[in-house]
């Protein structure tokens, strides 16, 4: 629950600036969007696929009727627990920011397709008791963010928005140990000034 603090505000942030952009009638827009985060983790010992539930928000400026620059922020809201009992690991999302500039074609007046390209970075925690040894660690991986999605006008300034995107892979320190996919998919609303 105290992770959503962050989020809630930043969230009273951008609707603290919206009478103003409302009333220019900008090209600014907020939303809200709630997804699943999900690493491929490959290895000669095991493969496996940890998910994660995130929810965030993002703030973005519609430069043209094709491009705009936009800001994300989500926090982690489920975390994965990797085996439970007398030992114990969970993986966590900190968090997750990106920024992205975002190409749309629209297909008449109530659907457009787009695309997405920037910089992001995720923030992983792991904490573990195994065998009576117990500690945590924390990571950030930082890099190029690319994906795709759909919008829906439902009406004038509200949209429906569903994306996909592909993450900055887990660094393997070890050289060689795993190889990693991550991906972060996400459905949330959008509402232009």
């Amino acid at each position: 629950m105290l992770k959503l603090i962050p989020t809630t505000v930043v969230a009273g942030s951008f609707l603290a600036v919206a009478g103003y952009a409302q009333a220019q009638d900008s090209g600014f827009y907020v939303g809200g969007h709630y997804g699943q985060h999900k690493v491929e983790l490959e290895s000669d010992i095991a493969d496996t696929d940890l998910k994660f539930g995130v929810a965030g928000v993002n703030a973005g400026y519609q430069l043209t009727s094709f491009l705009a620059l936009e800001a994300r922020y989500a926090v982690g809201v489920k975390d994965e627990d990797i085996f439970d009992g007398d030992d114990s690991a969970r993986f966590e999302i900190d968090r997750h920011m990106a920024l992205v500039a975002r190409g749309s074609i629209p297909l008449g007046e109530r659907f457009s397709i787009f695309g997405i390209a920037g910089y992001g970075e995720t923030r992983y925690a792991f904490a573990y008791d195994v065998l009576g040894v117990s500690g945590s660690e924390k990571s950030t991986e930082k890099g190029l963010v690319y994906g795709a999605g759909a919008a829906f006008n439902l009406t004038e300034r509200l949209s429906l928005v569903a994306e996909y995107n592909v993450l900055p892979k887990l660094e393997d320190d070890d050289e060689g140990f795993y190889e990693s996919d991550v991906s972060l998919m996400t459905v949330g609303l959008n509402y232009r000034f």
